[in-house]
């Protein structure tokens, strides 16, 4: 309504444009009136003749009056009577074509008498309508007086006040008319004259003589802003907007009911008579509503729809109903999947050929009224399917509606589910038989309803009940059991439904009474959306689709049941639909009759799944489809397709890994033919899945890989899995709503492969600050809160390893960055929530207080969770401005650590510089041949300072760590020096000779000469003899006995030969074989503690389910 140019009629051009010109020179001319002139008025006439004559003459207004009217107002003193003029004008009985020379009137009486404005709006608004509670008594005054009303503002005879006024009076007139549109002659009685003026509204042109017009060929008034004028045009858009739904839905009544009639014209020759007057009755509702309608869209100049009168006949429906017939009959489908199913639902026991009348002849008489549930297809209507409910309330069309409350006027109904339930809980039956043995027989049937598993079973129970326990309270109890059953017991469903058709025959009361307690449970699960669990909604409709399937329920109301779920296709009413159609879909899809309407709703179904972003939902659908229509596939393609025996074992041995298996599984693992790339790839394909297996067994995949890690060839495997987690999360923050769970599995993954020693702490930084810190570019991605859950479980995973030390520090710092991103994206959830999600002030009423939509409990309830497990004392910030500060504190924290640590370089470098010149002054130092001391004491005193200045030294050079291979070695070189000093010539004394085992210690200060020659002799700043000397050697210090029984300790250079080769290989030989037992000792010790601490488990909660 906002195009230009536009079409409009000539003369309604000139004439709005002649008015807008007369309305702003009375505006300018009670501009200046402020207040009454008494002198002025002292000299105008008063008597009481002329002015009773001029008030007689007032109360009779006419056009052809106004003028002489005027003439002698400007004669007269009436300032006694201005309330009476005001009372007057307004409870004259006017014409549309007296409403301008009123206007006239006014505005001279206003001219003259200030107070006029405010007594003449006090006096049009006894008249208007402003409440919700008022009534409309005069639609045609009402006309009148709101015409007057808009003349009198655009003329500035009234102001603000009268403005507000005229908003209520129209808001009245548009908000309280939604149902049955009255109100269209009225609002097209205002848009034609001062449309433009108070809306902005220029109306179509009356014939076909329509010129173009633009904006500026229009003059405007400026007694109305364009503010005011926007919100009149709205309200006059919305209230054509509802005209225009009312008249739709009038015509899909009339469509459906015309239907019906050809239909029944064409299969049994005439329509009944009181079909033929609904009929009419619509057709005359929707000439009705369309004439309105056209009426509302000229005077709005809007463009009128064009609704189709005439729907299609049904032919098409029939001719796919007889193909289905014929198909049938000739054998080409079947009704059921197979023969078992057939057998399962149609090969019922005949209970009255094997049980005497007499046990069932009381129960065989029907006692209350069978439940009028829908029998004839033809009656459900699947036409508008496709289209969105206009409110959460009007999910139910009007008929259904008025059905359900005509089922609290029936006679003799079943009670509800709650009532059936009190009555059973409260009641007592005189006719119970308390025999012991009828008692121990009905204890046992009622326990055994928990075993059925086959038709044998089923039908002997049925056997049973009739032959033992057919009475009337048992039979209540029967039925409480039925309608009682678990939701987890959904196995159960198809053996009860069959036992209760096979107890139709000989107790209809019963059938009766189940199935009408279904159904309305049904329609309260419909009614009250989202107030149950799913698994009960689930359960009704499954026991409904079974019930259908055995015959006890109509197909038709199985069809009503889908029509109802399918019209609001969201929320639990798509698992309702899912679960429904799996279960008695290729039933209905088979069947003649049902066939057509089943296969409208399947189509819908798959049109309405488009606009479904929840996953799960997507592949509900999908499933029900394809087990509705399963697709026509062959065998020798399903078996072209299978998969190799090979990948189904290798696939069985990683994702059925648990802790009874794992070591056996790695075993397997190991001798598959790695060497062969279609085998790696299928085993890698598997160990980079984690998403496949449940989450409890992921600890025991990540054992296996740590186990493969500690073996010689297969060491490479955790590195690939470790790529391919990270790879796997980086995906899903570049692609997010693709792979989130897939993420969160190789998160936790991730998380347990780090426990067991496969990755290092560094992989587990990198992810979780690329977590929080990759760039969000999805304009929806203030609705997701993956990341935060990805890093709660990942956290969750490794937190027993980040609790002490250096370790915790650091985790400090991550979480504080994650507090602060958590908060980041709290924020964001709440600016864009309230803009998207927040109820409209109209839909929540006129004193409703809209609260906000509140942050999702379980993303907060996980986050506080795994801060608890992270740190269980540490308080947590309250807001983004705390998170923010401490943030910012930590970064002040290690920017002054960074500076201090670049202010002492220089020393550092410095200190490097005098260690490089020590280490070359202690490479200087040797032993000469042939020196001889035997203690510090007897050395000189300058070797002794050089030794004291050493030490000194040693105390800025990091001490040598002795290995235990080095001490051993020492050792054996002090016992083959002892076997060498051993041997003497025969000249030795006789003495020394008698002594077999000399012990030779060596002194302290030679052997700390000597660790220091040692541990400085692959310094890079040697001597330049030692650098000459290209030939590699090692130097060994020899100690001997010198003159004077002394001890002498001579160095020799040995070059390196086979033995020390061989020496140095053997020890690199079981630095390896030590490091692999103790990666193997490390993996059984975690699996032994994950073993005892899953039996301790299972101890607690068996003693807890025992007890």
């Amino acid at each position: 309504m906002t195009d230009w140019p536009r079409l409009a009629d000539r003369q309604w051009v000139q004439e709005t444009n002649k008015r807008v010109k007369a309305q702003e020179t009375h505006r300018s001319s009670l501009v200046g009136v402020e207040s009454t002139d008494e002198n002025a008025l002292h000299s105008l006439d008063s008597t009481l003749k002329k002015t009773t004559a001029f008030m007689k003459k007032l109360k009779s207004l006419s056009a052809a009056s106004i003028p002489s009217l005027i003439e002698e107002l400007s004669r007269l003193n009436l300032s006694k009577f201005v309330e009476e003029m005001a009372a007057g004008i307004t409870e004259t009985k006017l014409k549309p074509s007296d409403v301008i020379p009123i206007v006239d009137l006014c505005v001279a009486i206003a001219s003259r008498y200030p107070k006029f404005s405010e007594l003449i709006l006090t006096e049009i608004k006894k008249c208007l309508p402003l409440k919700r509670a008022d009534k409309i008594s005069n639609p045609a005054k009402l006309r009148i007086d709101v015409r007057l009303l808009c003349e009198l503002i655009l003329c500035g005879v009234v102001g603000k006040e009268g403005l507000q006024t005229l908003g209520a009076t129209l808001s009245y007139i548009c908000i309280t008319d939604k149902g049955e549109h009255l109100n269209v002659g009225l609002i097209c009685s205002l848009c034609r004259p001062v449309g433009w003026q108070i809306a902005g509204i220029v109306p179509s042109p009356e014939g076909n003589e329509g010129v173009s017009i633009e904006q500026g060929d229009l003059e405007m008034s400026e007694a109305i802003t364009p503010e005011h004028r926007k919100v009149v045009n709205d309200l006059f858009t919305n209230y054509h907007t509802g005209l225009i739904r009312h008249l739709e839905k009038a015509c899909a009544v009339m469509n459906v009911v015309q239907k019906k009639v050809k239909r029944h014209e064409r299969t049994r020759g005439d329509a009944t008579v009181e079909e033929k007057a609904e009929l009419e009755t619509a057709r005359a509702e929707y000439e009705r509503l369309k004439a309105l309608a056209s009426e509302l869209s000229s005077a709005l100049g809007v463009q009128m729809v064009e609704l189709k009168e005439e729907p299609s006949d049904n032919e098409e429906d029939e001719m796919a109903a007889m193909e289905m017939d014929k198909a049938l009959a000739e054998g080409h489908v079947s009704l059921w999947p197979d023969d078992e199913s057939r057998l399962f639902y149609e090969n019922l026991i005949d209970i009255r050929n094997i049980v005497p009348r007499s046990l069932y002849k009381e129960s065989e008489e029907r006692t209350i009224q069978e439940n009028e549930l829908k029998t004839s297809v033809d009656d459900i209507d699947v036409d508008g399917l496709e289209a969105e409910p206009a409110e959460r309330e009007g999910d139910v069309d009007v008929g259904e509606k008025e059905e359900n409350a005509a089922e609290l006027d029936r006679p003799k109904t079943p009670p509800s589910p709650a009532q059936f339930n009190e009555d059973m809980t409260s009641a007592t039956d005189a006719s119970m038989i308390t025999s012991e043995e009828i008692k121990q027989l009905a204890q046992k049937f009622f326990l055994n309803l928990d075993h059925l598993v086959n038709r044998d079973t089923t039908d002997q129970c049925a056997l049973d009940f009739v032959s033992n326990l057919n009475t009337k309270s048992y039979r209540k109890k029967l039925i409480k059991v039925l309608y009682g059953v678990p939701s987890s017991r959904l196995d159960l469903l198809p053996f009860y439904a069959r036992l209760v058709a096979s107890l139709s025959p000989v107790m209809p009361d019963l059938t009766t009474e189940l199935s009408t307690m279904l159904i309305k449970q049904f329609r309260e699960f419909v009614q009250r959306c989202g107030q149950e669990r799913v698994e009960e909604k689930i359960k009704c409709v499954m026991f409904i689709g079974e019930l259908v399937k055995f015959g006890v329920i109509p197909r038709a109301e199985a069809l009503s049941c889908l029509r109802q779920l399918v019209y609001d296709f969201r929320g639990h009413s798509v698992d309702m639909v899912c679960a429904m159609i799996e279960t008695a879909g290729f039933y209905l899809y088979r069947n003649s009759d049902s066939h057509p309407k089943m296969k409208i709703i399947l189509d819908v179904v798959q049109k309405k799944k488009e606009r479904i972003k929840d996953v799960r939902h997507v592949m509900l659908i999908d499933n029900a489809f394809f087990a509705c229509i399963p697709p026509a596939d062959s065998a020798a393609a399903r078996r072209a397709q299978a998969e190799p025996p090979l990948m189904i074992f290798i696939r069985h041995l990683i994702v059925d890994i648990n802790e009874h298996n794992v070591n056996t599984n790695i075993k397997c693992i190991r001798r598959l033919a790695w060497d062969d790339e279609t085998v790696a790839s299928w085993c890698l394909k598997y160990l980079t899945s984690p998403w496949l297996l449940p989450y409890s067994n992921l600890l025991h995949l990540a054992s296996a890989v740590a186990g493969l890690q500690g073996l010689t060839y297969y060491d490479w495997i955790s590195t690939y899995v470790i790529d391919a987690c990270q790879e796997m999360i980086r995906i899903s923050l570049e692609v997010p709503g693709l792979f989130n769970q897939k993420a969160i599995a190789s998160a936790c993954y991730l998380g347990e492969l780090y426990n067991y020693s496969v990755c290092d702490t560094p992989v587990i930084y990198k992810v979780l600050y690329q977590i929080i810190s990759f760039p969000e570019t999805d304009p929806l991605a203030w609705q997701e809160f993956y990341r935060v859950r990805m890093v709660c479980e990942l956290l969750n995973t490794i937190a027993d390893f980040f609790q002490t030390g250096r370790a915790r520090r650091k985790m400090d710092y991550f979480l504080t960055y994650f507090h602060r991103f958590y908060w980041m994206k709290r924020e964001q959830w709440k600016v864009n929530v309230v803009m998207v999600e927040m109820p409209g002030a109209e839909e929540a009423g006129d004193n409703a207080v809209i609260e906000p939509p509140r942050f999702p409990a379980d993303v907060e309830a996980e986050y506080r969770e795994c801060m608890r497990h992270m740190r269980k004392s540490a308080p947590l910030p309250k807001d983004l401005a705390e998170a923010e500060n401490a943030v910012e504190q930590i970064e002040q924290q290690l920017k002054e650590k960074l500076a201090l640590a670049s202010g002492s370089a220089d020393e550092e470098e410095e200190e490097e510089d005098e260690r490089k010149v020590l280490d070359r002054t202690l490479h200087e130092i040797a032993e000469e041949d042939g020196e001889e001391y035997g203690s510090d004491s007897e050395r000189p005193p300058a070797i002794i300072a050089e030794d004291d200045a050493d030490e000194k030294v040693c105390v800025h050079v990091e001490k040598p760590v002795i290995q235990p291979e080095d001490e051993e070695f020492m050792r054996q070189l002090d016992r083959m020096l002892a076997d060498q000093v051993k041997v003497v010539p025969q000249q030795t004394s006789v003495a020394a000779a008698a002594n077999p085992s000399v012990d030779m210690t060596v002194p302290a200060a030679v052997r700390n000469r000597f660790q220091r020659q040692i541990c400085f002799e692959d310094s890079p700043g040697g001597s330049k003899n030692a650098a000459e000397n290209s030939k590699p050697s090692m130097k060994v210090s020899l100690m001997a006995r010198g003159k004077g029984n002394k001890l002498v300790l001579k160095t020799v250079s040995i070059e390196e030969s086979a033995l020390h080769e061989a020496w140095k290989k053997e020890r690199e030989r079981e630095e390896v074989e030590r490091a692999d037992i103790k990666r193997v000792t490390l993996g059984h010790t975690a699996r032994i503690f994950a073993e005892e601490e899953q039996e301790m488990r299972q101890q607690i909660y068996s003693h807890s389910r025992f007890n």
